[in-house]
């Protein structure tokens, strides 16, 4: 955009084909610059079909960062900082090189230093290495509906499993830094959602397939628990103790939990969800400062891994 405004300042007459192979870029690409630099910008540019070219109809000046005032400058600069965390995940590089253009025509004194002052971030730990090239194999499949076979490493059994899925959502879990693919399993006969990075071979099929109107992708990750869900969907209550519901009350821990106080400051939380296992993985960490209440299957399993527990640290010595 810089070099347009000094062309057409010197009265160069640039035009989009010429500009596009100064830059080796598409025309269509210095067409947006434009229409960006007269929406947004508000420049005067008009076009002279008998030079050919892009002119001001008026007086003008290229000041891209009067778009935006000091604190919204400074929250950019902040944003491509804590966005480094993120190097190496799909379009990482897209969204830096978009911030970085605006930022090259903001003020030095924008650097977002003073919000870092205020505010700090903790950067999570990807628990597994981002593959770009199966991302874009899969990002493929998702744009054109086709169907992928997939090599398969379960977390449960440690065993390698091969799958002919149908790609619906790629699913980022930021608590858990993992990228998932949720997918349709013609292995399995239903949705399923699997740990990109526990893929070990992924090919794509120039099979066609459609997703059913009755799938809800809303429904589906509000069924599941870390994320983990099954075919059944469970009502769920966890009694915690005073001292540990001072931390629970604080936290949104699912989408349909509901909070019930209890006079002596326990609180019960219910949540309805699609996974047992995960919820029993979860309500663990917690040891004697959690009980579960529903459903019983649930309440039984815990039962069990305790009694495991128990033998794994000596019985009752």
């Amino acid at each position: 955009m810089r070099h347009i405004h000094r062309e057409i300042r010197s009265n160069n007459y640039p035009n989009c084909s010429r500009v596009a192979r100064i830059f080796e870029v598409s025309s269509k690409s210095i067409q947006r610059d434009i229409d960006f630099m007269r929406d947004m910008l508000h420049a005067p540019i008009e076009y002279d079909s008998r030079k050919k070219g892009y002119f001001y109809s008026e007086e003008w000046m290229f000041d891209p960062s009067a778009f935006l005032d000091q604190q919204e400058s400074e929250a950019l600069a902040a944003t491509s900082r804590v966005l480094a965390q993120y190097e190496g995940t799909p379009y990482y590089d897209e969204i830096s090189r978009a911030i970085d253009k605006v930022m090259q025509y903001l003020p030095a004194s924008c650097s977002g230093d003073g919000l870092f002052d205020i505010y700090s971030f903790d950067i999570p730990a990807p628990l597994c290495s981002v593959d770009q090239e199966r991302f874009s194999l899969l990002e493929q499949a998702l744009r054109n509906r086709l169907k992928v076979f997939i090599t398969y490493k379960a977390s449960s059994r440690e065993a390698m499993t091969e799958r002919m899925v149908h790609p619906y959502r790629l699913h980022y879990d930021q608590s858990g830094g993992t990228w998932y693919l949720i997918a349709w399993c013609e292995y399995r006969s239903q949705v399923r959602t699997f740990a990109v990075c526990r893929m070990q071979q992924l090919e794509l099929v120039e099979e066609h397939f459609d997703i059913p109107e009755s799938f809800s992708m809303t429904d589906y990750l509000q069924n599941a628990f870390d994320q983990t869900t099954g075919p059944d969907t469970y009502d769920i209550a966890i009694r915690f103790t005073p001292y540990q519901s001072q931390w629970i009350r604080e936290h949104r821990w699912h989408p349909t939990q509901q909070i019930h106080e209890h006079e002596d400051g326990s609180l019960t939380l219910a949540l309805r969800v699609g996974a047992l296992d995960a919820v029993k993985r979860w309500v663990m960490r917690y040891g004697a400062q959690a009980e579960v209440l529903e459903p019983q299957e649930l309440r039984e399993i815990v039962m069990r891994e305790i009694r495991e527990m128990g033998g794994v640290y000596g019985g009752g010595e």
